[in-house]
C-alpha cells in the first residue's frame, strides 16, 4: 500500500471547507492532518505540525494572511511543504502573485471540483518521487 499524502488547507467558506474536508476523508490517497479558516491560522497549526505535512492548498481571498502572503511564509519557512493556489479569481495578475509567492498550480474553483483538484495534486506528487 502507497503512503498516503498528508493535507492540510486555508479557506475562508464553510462551504469549501465542507468539501474539502469531505472528499479528502473519503479519498485514500491523502490524510487529512490541519484545517484552517485563514493563512495566520494555517501558519500557526503548521508550526505544531509542519514535518507531517505535505500539501497544503490555499485559497486566496481570506484574512488574516490571505493565499499570497501564506505561500510565501510557508516557502520560507516549510520550504519542503507543497501548495496549491485554489481560488474563484481569474486574475491573471492574482494567479502570477501566487506562483511567484511559492505556489506550483493554481486551481478555479468555478472549473476545477474539489475531485479533480485532487486527483492534481496526487498527480503532481507522485511525480515527484
Amino acid at each position: 500500500m502507497k503512503k498516503k499524502i498528508n493535507i492540510g488547507y486555508a479557506e475562508d467558506s464553510t462551504i469549501t471547507q465542507l468539501l474539502l474536508k469531505t472528499l479528502i476523508k473519503q479519498d485514500n490517497r491523502f490524510e487529512l492532518i490541519l484545517e484552517a479558516e485563514h493563512g495566520q491560522m494555517l501558519l500557526e497549526k503548521l508550526v505544531i505540525v509542519e514535518h507531517q505535512i505535505a500539501v497544503c492548498i490555499l485559497d486566496l481571498y481570506m484574512q488574516p494572511g490571505n493565499g499570497i502572503e501564506t505561500a510565501s511564509l510557508i516557502r520560507e519557512r516549510f520550504p519542503d511543504i507543497v501548495t496549491i493556489g485554489y481560488s474563484t479569481s481569474t486574475e491573471e495578475q492574482d494567479i502570477n502573485d501566487m506562483k511567484e509567492a511559492g505556489v506550483v498550480a493554481v486551481f478555479d474553483k468555478n472549473k476545477v471540483s474539489v475531485g479533480e483538484l485532487l486527483n492534481h495534486i496526487h498527480n503532481y506528487v507522485s511525480s515527484l518521487g
